[in-house]
């Protein structure tokens, strides 16, 4: 097998599964390599699927959707190069590379630039110039002890000079050997594929087991398994109708610590593992409920230090205050809170790591619900230092085996690790596919990461009715991007929704005759978590990095216009339009706690606030006499009127989650409640002011828009295809 293959722009490297493009390298899986190779042995012919079979599967028996999967994952990575087609598909007849290809063909060397070289050069650059000075300057002063006090100046910095760059290479040695020193995992063995979703993976003290929590495909509730990395077999630990997640093993190597979701209840269990080696009956704990714990949407964590003497976990005291870190001392039933995260600013610790030394805490905490940072408490003081500002939601980190280093997704197909000693930062591994869960053996150079394709559709279904299998959801927006947070217009079927198919966040537009456009053309990489129609539909009204926009959409070239520009450290969210369109309403921290705001559109004017008793998510009632609204503290629907400022409670089966599926429609209002996961739709009409229930509610959370004739429920579905557990070795 030749070294190299060049095809087309790409450089192919078969021995260890890499590709090259425009200086930046790929790896596939071994499997997808061979595919490729044998496409460059044979140019330009087109290779059925039988032969491809045969060559490749050498005849194993192998269904259609593994040679499509391998052929699309080709195309996904060569895809990165733009200016040609790489692998053709001829209908009825197979597949075809239509691309040059170059056998044993040596890539150039880049040349290096040697940076110390330079650093010297750059100085003794500097030196020469201030000796000419120097001389210069003597030469015209005949006094003698002048010029020697001169020289003696000279020699100082030359050796002030000296000291300096001596000094600059040293720390720049220091970090290149520490740099070079971490780490990197550049072969993938896959472990185990499932239909469905893995999430959660934990390795055995001996480094033999992964256990890991997993949900089928069709849905229904986390079980807990345990992969074999001795002889590939996978057992399932629990099997019932809650929910167990974020299994931990203990110190003994034959229990798992794990959170179990009962009933809205959060438990923190124990439960044995028989399927392991030396598996011993008397084991250090009993099965069973240790503590109770709460929070909401299954984001509660555990660790479990290794000297059985204590469990640390986070809980939260109510659906909206903050996650906090929590330690209980095991022999005493002693809790301590680690942690005083404040309400309204933060959801807390969205995720804890135990050092393999247990004298640290990572603490991943979300900052503004918008980044997170990695906070490394000691122990034994209880004092914390950020250590890693990450852009976005970021739940998934561990701890190198040695205590060095932290390992997190620096986004979803790159894992960074970061040494806290030397304070630098490096790629260690990249993926064609998404991976997340790093997790670092705690005996081997290795790691077991989470990968798997996830669908994300836009969905409709008629309102006011429950579907049978016959009645299933159409699917109107879909793409192999992430697509959501879609809105019916109030006038019209069309429909607004948020796209990543360019890379960034963008807002699209789907017109009824099916056609679909993008409106914005943002460069910077921020969420837009809400789009809202004007009562017209000639603009869109959105945050995006910290700004208010008015989008107007009627014109050819969309036009985009800053309403309101958040201060430093406000938050602002919930935007909503006036009934007559002429102003915005919008929640903001702005006074040290959720309020309503309003502003007109020219933003010149100075913004009124609205409410004094908190708000958030509000939106104006037809008669334009007041604002429905929720709190962010308490549950409930509130009406306030502009002239008495009096508030009263509408309904009280919904809270601040739902600010994004509450909904005012032909004089009803179309709200989503606020049980989870059991969700339902309701109705509640303003003139008799009765409440009736619709239907359930089965897609994803809080995220759902009534069409403008209440007779349509659109809302993103989120589908786990596949999950594999791959391990990861340099």
């Amino acid at each position: 097998m030749p070294t190299t293959i060049k095809i087309g722009n790409w450089y192919v490297y078969p021995d260890n599964n890499k590709l090259r493009f425009d200086d930046t390298d790929f790896f596939i899986e071994p499997l997808a390599m061979d595919v490729l190779v044998f496409f460059a042995e044979h140019p330009d012919e087109v290779v059925s699927r039988d032969r491809l079979i045969d060559a490749v599967w050498k005849g194993r028996v192998v269904g259609d959707h593994a040679v499509y999967r391998i052929i699309n994952k080709l195309r996904q990575t060569l895809a990165k190069d733009t200016t040609q087609e790489y692998i053709k598909t001829i209908r009825k007849k197979g597949y075809q590379l239509v691309c040059t290809v170059e056998h044993q063909l040596r890539q150039p060397k880049q040349e290096r630039s040697n940076s110390q070289e330079l650093l010297l050069e750059s100085f003794n650059t500097e030196l020469t110039e201030h000796e000419q000075e120097l001389t210069l300057s003597a030469a015209s002063n005949t006094n003698r002890k002048t010029k020697a006090l001169k020289l003696k100046w000279s020699k100082a910095i030359k050796w002030a000079v000296a000291v300096v760059v001596l000094m600059v290479i040293s720390v720049f040695a220091v970090k290149f050997y520490f740099y070079h020193s971490m780490t990197s995992f550049y072969r993938a063995t896959p472990l185990i594929t499932l239909e469905g979703t893995i999430r959660d993976p934990s390795f055995s003290p001996n480094g033999n087991y992964v256990a890991f929590s997993y949900q089928e495909k069709t849905g229904g509730s986390w079980d807990i398994y345990v992969e074999s990395l001795i002889d590939g077999r996978m057992y399932q630990i629990t099997d019932d109708l809650t929910d167990e997640l974020s299994p931990t093993w203990l110190p003994n190597g034959q229990q798992l610590a794990l959170i179990r979701y009962d009933n809205q209840r959060c438990l923190i269990d124990v439960v044995n593992v028989p399927v392991v080696d030396d598996f011993a009956q008397a084991s250090n704990f009993s099965e069973g409920t240790l503590t109770q714990c709460s929070g909401v949407l299954q984001h509660n964590d555990l660790a479990w230090s290794g000297d059985d003497k204590h469990v640390f976990y986070t809980s939260a005291e109510t659906k909206v205050s903050p996650l906090q870190v929590f330690r209980l001392t095991i022999q005493t039933g002693k809790t301590e809170q680690l942690t005083n995260y404040t309400q309204g600013e933060s959801r807390g610790a969205l995720s804890i790591k135990l050092s393999p030394d247990n004298q640290r805490l990572a603490i991943q905490r979300d900052v503004n619900w918008r980044d997170s940072h990695i906070d490394v408490m000691e122990l034994g003081t209880l004092t914390s230092e950020t250590e890693r500002k990450l852009v976005g939601w970021n739940r998934y980190f561990d701890w190198s085996n040695d205590g060095r280093s932290l390992i997190y997704n620096r986004n979803s197909k790159e894992i960074d690790a970061y040494d806290l000693s030397i304070k630098i930062e490096k790629n260690i591994a990249k993926s064609v596919d998404a991976i997340t869960f790093p997790t670092y053996s705690p005996v081997n150079k290795e790691l077991v990461v989470v990968t798997g394709r996830k669908v994300v559709d836009i969905v409709a279904e008629a309102l006011g009715r429950e579907l049978n299998e016959s009645q299933k959801a159409l699917t109107v927006i879909s793409s192999s991007s992430i697509d959501n947070y879609a809105e019916y217009a109030n006038t019209s079927d069309r429909i607004a929704f948020v796209s990543r198919r360019t890379g960034e966040a963008q807002v699209w537009l789907k017109s009824t005759d099916g056609r679909e456009r993008q409106l914005t053309q943002f460069e910077s990489n921020f969420d837009i978590r809400r789009l809202r129609w004007s009562p017209s539909d000639q603009a869109l009204l959105f945050m995006h990095n910290r700004t208010l926009y008015v989008l107007n959409i009627e014109d050819k070239e969309p036009l985009l216009t800053a309403v309101y520009e958040a201060r430093a450290g406000e938050s602002v969210e919930g935007e909503s339009w006036t009934a007559d369109g002429k102003q915005v309403l919008f929640s903001s921290d702005r006074d040290g706690d959720w309020q309503i705001y309003r502003t007109p559109l020219s933003g010149t004017a100075e913004v009124e606030r609205l409410t004094q008793k908190g708000g958030y998510g509000a939106f104006e009632s037809p008669e334009q006499q007041g604002i429905f609204y929720l709190k962010y503290h308490a549950k409930g629907l509130w009406y306030q009127r502009y002239d008495s400022k009096q508030e009263v409670l509408v309904v009280d089966n919904i809270d601040v989650f739902s600010s994004n599926s509450i909904y005012l429609r032909e004089g009803d209002l179309y709200y989503l409640s606020d049980k989870f996961p059991k969700m339902a739709i309701y109705r509640y009409d303003l003139q008799t002011q009765k409440r009736e229930f619709i239907q359930r509610y089965y897609g994803s959370p809080w995220l759902i828009s009534i069409s403008h004739q209440a007779d349509k429920l659109l809302y993103q579905r989120n589908t786990q295809a596949q999950s594999s557990l791959v391990r990861l070795k340099p």
